[in-house]
C-alpha cells in the first residue's frame, strides 16, 4: 500500500510568522493596537499639583547697607554631680560676616503740605529689611580634656543667634544718625523734585 507524500516547502513556514511579528510589534510601537489590547491592560493617569506664589512689590525702603562682620563665641561649663569642673568646659567659636540692608516701611511715611512751600514729613521707626552675602566658617572647639562632663554646644542656636531680633534691633540703634540723615536726603530729593523751593520738616518716631 503506497502512501502520496507532498512536498511541504519550509521557507514560508518560518518566514511568514516571523513577518508577522515584527508588524505586530510595529503597530505597538505606534499605537495602532492600543485600543484593541486596552482590555487586557490598566488605564494609565497622570496628575499634576502644583502652587503658584506671588511675589507682591515691598513697601520698604533701604536707606543704609552695612558688612557686618564678627566672632561668636559660645561656652558650656562642665559638671560632675553638681560641682563646677573647669577642665570640662566647651567652647565654641564661629568666625562670620554678612550685609545688613537698613530702613523704613514706605507705606508708613507721610507727607503734609502747608502754605508757602512749607512740607512736613513724618518717618516711621527705622527697620532691619535684611541680609545676604552671609559667610560662616566652619566652627573652631576649644574643649577641655574632660569635656564629655559639658553639654554639647549647637552651632545652629550660635548661627541663630548672630541672626537674632535682638541683635538686629543692636544694628538699627548703632545707625539712627546715617539712617536720619538718609531719610532727609532720599525724601528731600523727591520732594524738591516737585517744587525747588520746598521748605521741609522732618519729624522721626525713633
Amino acid at each position: 500500500m503506497k502512501f502520496f507524500r507532498a512536498k511541504v516547502r519550509l521557507w514560508p513556514l518560518i518566514v511568514v510568522p516571523v513577518v508577522l511579528l515584527a508588524a505586530l510589534v510595529a503597530a505597538g510601537a505606534t499605537g495602532i493596537l492600543k485600543p484593541a489590547f486596552s482590555f487586557f491592560g490598566g488605564s494609565t493617569s497622570m496628575h499634576s499639583s502644583e502652587v503658584v506664589k506671588y511675589v507682591l512689590p515691598q513697601q520698604e525702603v533701604a536707606l543704609a547697607s552695612l558688612r557686618i562682620e564678627g566672632l561668636e563665641r559660645a561656652d558650656s561649663k562642665g559638671e560632675l554631680l553638681g560641682i563646677p569642673v573647669p577642665a570640662g568646659d566647651r567652647t565654641k567659636y564661629i568666625i562670620y560676616g554678612f550685609d545688613a540692608k537698613l530702613g523704613i516701611d514706605g507705606s508708613q511715611v507721610t507727607i503734609d503740605a502747608g502754605d508757602d512751600h512749607a512740607y512736613a514729613v513724618s518717618i516711621p521707626s527705622f527697620i532691619f529689611i535684611g541680609h545676604s552675602n552671609e559667610h560662616f566658617e566652619d566652627a573652631v572647639d576649644n574643649n577641655g580634656i574632660l569635656s564629655i562632663l559639658a553639654a554639647e554646644i549647637s552651632e545652629t542656636d550660635m548661627v541663630n543667634n548672630i541672626l537674632s531680633d535682638e541683635k538686629k534691633d543692636k544694628y538699627v540703634a548703632a545707625s539712627l544718625q546715617t539712617l536720619k540723615d538718609q531719610s532727609e536726603a532720599f525724601y528731600g530729593a523727591i520732594i524738591r523734585s516737585v517744587d525747588a523751593d520746598a521748605d521741609i520738616t522732618f519729624t522721626f518716631a525713633q
